[in-house]
């Protein structure tokens, strides 16, 4: 039994520290003598299509067109679409508003999720380029600028931008910017090799010519780089074209997101193995999506397997500090809602948490469940004053060093 429990504590604890740790160090050794140079001098600027998905979106779809509008890209190379899917408030009454702002509305009577939504409102498209955007992200006004760069090399099909979060408030407001800016430093070492795995679907870019339909039940920010990169063509990232996100504040919300991104994400991946980009994109995703995604399953294994090992003083410690991790998860869930700001609690709660969401996407998607609309976590919505109409905006609007928090605000403005 201690043999085998001795096995199954050396191996979990590899693949938490191959996951988090040894796969950013492989890709940084086979990047060295990949880096990549930015396009320089002056490039034929193409036409873009900014597409925006919406479904419900009045509280919010006002800003966003007039963000959209004040993208420092020429109007006459840039239309703005907005994809309403089964929208039954204001969204689309909204849109109309802005006719003759080189506005288009392409509406859906029937919700049939953000997938299908967008096979529809990606027909009749005759720009260059097409841009991936949600209701809630607001671009810095250069982001297209930045996107469309890459393009000047033939070799790439999909540029993929960094999404920023503007408040920090709640511990998953805090947990959600350090998982991104994670996965920021992961998109720049797997961008050395033109093979960044999955976009960011608030603000990605793709080759008009490369779309092929996506799935009802994936992603597209999942699904479409990895069928860019099954033409040939690489898929990069750019840390300077940015989009602004509001974070979901409650429990529920993010819980709700993170299941349903990753049980979309293993219904991709069964879909599209055969045709992912070539062996090494397979590699990237079982190290970096995954191995993560069954950690949460994993955990419980790791501590019973602690259990049996106790008799040894340094897997006593290991569990000791086992129990400290799991109660200091527990403090921050209580402290979740408050203004407490201490990484001792915010880190820990919010690792379990993406954890029990992924175990329930793995136990979702094992039963045949499947999803294919998508539900917005409403707080990510809730534009009172303070938020968007004077601070925030304007920053994003004319400041290139805007803040990555809320918090911040008042010492740039």
């Amino acid at each position: 039994m201690d043999l085998a429990a001795e096995l199954l504590f050396y191996g979990i604890t590899g693949i938490i520290i191959y996951v988090y740790a040894g796969y950013p160090l492989m890709l940084a050794i086979f990047g060295i003598f990949k880096r990549r140079a930015l396009p320089r001098g002056e490039t034929r600027l193409p036409s873009v299509a900014l597409i925006i998905s919406a479904h419900n979106e009045d509280r919010i779809i006002r800003e966003k067109i007039e963000n959209s509008l004040k993208l420092d890209y020429p109007r006459n190379l840039l239309r703005i679409i907005v994809a309403s899917d089964g929208s039954v408030d204001r969204t689309n009454n909204i849109v109309r508003d802005y006719e003759g702002y080189n506005i288009s509305l392409k509406t859906f009577e029937k919700r049939e999720g953000k997938s299908a939504t967008l096979n529809k409102a990606i027909l009749g498209v005759e720009e260059e380029i097409v841009v991936f955007s949600d209701a809630n992200a607001f671009y810095r006004e250069d982001a297209l600028l930045k996107l469309v760069r890459h393009f000047a090399d033939e070799e790439v099909g999909c540029a993929v931008g960094r999404l920023i979060y503007l408040d920090s408030e709640s511990y998953v407001g805090r947990g959600e910017s350090l998982y991104w800016r994670y996965e920021g430093l992961l998109n720049r070492l797997e961008s050395r090799m033109k093979s960044v795995l999955v976009a960011t679907g608030t603000i990605f870019a793709i080759r008009r010519s490369l779309f092929r339909p996506v799935i009802r039940d994936v992603a597209n920010d999942f699904q479409t780089p990895a069928e860019i990169a099954s033409q040939g063509y690489g898929v990069v990232y750019d840390g300077e074209a940015v989009a602004y996100e509001r974070s979901s504040y409650f429990f529920t919300e993010e819980f709700n997101r993170k299941r349903r991104i990753i049980v979309r994400g293993l219904t991709g991946f069964n879909h599209l193995k055969g045709d992912f980009g070539g062996s090494f994109r397979i590699y990237q995703f079982v190290s970096r999506k995954l191995l993560r995604w069954w950690i949460g399953a994993l955990l419980p294994v790791l501590y019973v397997a602690n259990v049996f090992l106790l008799g040894d003083p340094v897997f006593y410690a290991f569990f000791l500090m086992q129990n400290a991790f799991y109660i200091f998860a527990m403090v921050g869930a209580v402290l979740r809602r408050g203004r407490v700001r201490s990484r001792i609690f915010f880190i820990p709660f919010y690792f379990v948490m993406v954890n029990t969401a992924a175990l329930a996407a793995i136990l979702t998607y094992m039963t045949g469940g499947r999803l294919s609309s998508w539900e917005k976590a409403e707080t990510t919505r809730d534009m009172d004053e303070n938020y968007l109409e004077t601070p925030v905006l304007r920053v994003i609007e004319g400041n290139k060093k805007a803040p990555e928090s809320l918090e911040n605000l008042n010492k740039i403005t």
